[in-house]
């Protein structure tokens, strides 16, 4: 499967030949939807937002309700999850490349698909294609989406004791739903084809308890005040204002939101991911002249989809497991 992007800037585009792919948090693009050079670029994730209220056991959907901010900026999960999108190559890949701006580099790569999950595994994260729907309400979260066992796999080296890692195997099969859909309308369509990689920096179980590693944050909210600190899960932070002089420059982050009445950005952070496991070919291609040479070779003469066996699927009888215990890989959202 032939895999297309657009990048911003050279030498982030360039970090391909290196088999380096950058996500960007998804908690950054909540609070301030971005205006790129891409036409789509400003997607709001409104069913994600409703997957985080049912986490949050929060009523409102609202994501600036400071009391709401503030229980997902401590989170152990939602400032930890990273997205990047592909284009899936297709006969309207050329109608695709028109909605970017001239200054754009490009990069491609033929990613290998699981056979059974028809998803790229990876660790720490996972790649899917986008489901093109009407409304969310129109796609069912029970039985076996590919991309639960793929979200899975991609978790398995990080517990030693596999019966950890299932609070956040449910967390992110559960968010990952909202992820992976998108509503169309009359700007947002299937012309995107999206294949989506979601990345995270999972929380590990040390003694029996959960750890995960700070954020550093810059935080700017709508007086123009800023405030540079760390997001540590489960902690009230402390974040410093950029006007020192004041005796009060130091300020707990749910204070903040309270004076901002949660009218706050957070600054943008990436995770990087090595995509050399789950690529047979990555390249950097160049300009949209480059970008739509290279479409119109693949269209022309496509390589046939790289398949592997990354899972296996086996089946038993109830009677042969009686000790076994099942737990939900997911939990169900009321969108």
């Amino acid at each position: 499967m032939i895999l297309i992007r657009g990048i911003k800037g050279e030498s982030y585009a360039r970090k391909i030949e290196k088999g380096i792919v950058d996500c960007r948090d998804i908690l950054s693009a909540l609070l301030h939807p971005p205006v790129t050079g891409y036409e789509y670029s400003n997607y709001y994730e409104k069913n994600l937002v409703k997957a985080l209220t049912f986490f949050t056991n929060k009523d409102r959907e609202n994501l600036h309700n400071p009391k709401f901010l503030h229980s997902i900026l401590i989170d152990y999960y939602i400032p930890y999850i990273y997205i990047t999108y592909f284009h899936i190559l297709n006969d309207r890949s050329l109608e695709w490349l028109d909605k970017f701006d001239d200054d754009y580099q490009f990069i491609a790569l033929n990613v290998k698909i699981d056979r059974i999950t028809q998803t790229a595994i990876g660790n720490e994260f996972f790649g899917a294609k986008m489901s093109y729907v009407d409304s969310i309400s129109q796609l069912t979260q029970d039985g076996t989406n590919g991309f639960y066992a793929a979200c899975m796999c991609s978790l398995e080296n990080l517990f030693a004791n596999k019966s950890d890692m299932m609070l956040s195997l449910q967390i992110y099969n559960t968010l990952s739903f909202a992820l992976l859909c998108r509503e169309q309308n009359e700007k947002f369509t299937d012309l995107e084809n999206e294949f989506r990689i979601i990345a995270y920096d999972c929380p590990r179980i040390q003694n029996g308890i959960m750890q995960q590693k700070p954020r550093e944050a810059t935080i700017l909210g709508k007086t123009g005040m800023e405030y540079k600190g760390v997001l540590n899960a489960g902690i009230d932070s402390i974040f410093k204002s950029n006007l020192h002089v004041l005796s009060n420059s130091d300020k707990l982050l749910s204070d903040i939101l309270i004076e901002e009445q949660g009218m706050i950005t957070l600054d943008s952070q990436f995770k990087s991911i090595n995509i050399f496991d789950i690529s047979d070919d990555y390249k950097y291609l160049g300009g949209k002249t480059n970008c739509a040479n290279y479409i119109k070779k693949m269209i022309k003469c496509k390589p046939k989809d790289i398949y592997v066996n990354r899972t296996v699927l086996k089946k038993y009888k109830m009677s042969d497991i009686p000790d076994a215990v099942f737990m939900p890989g997911y939990q169900k959202v009321e969108y």
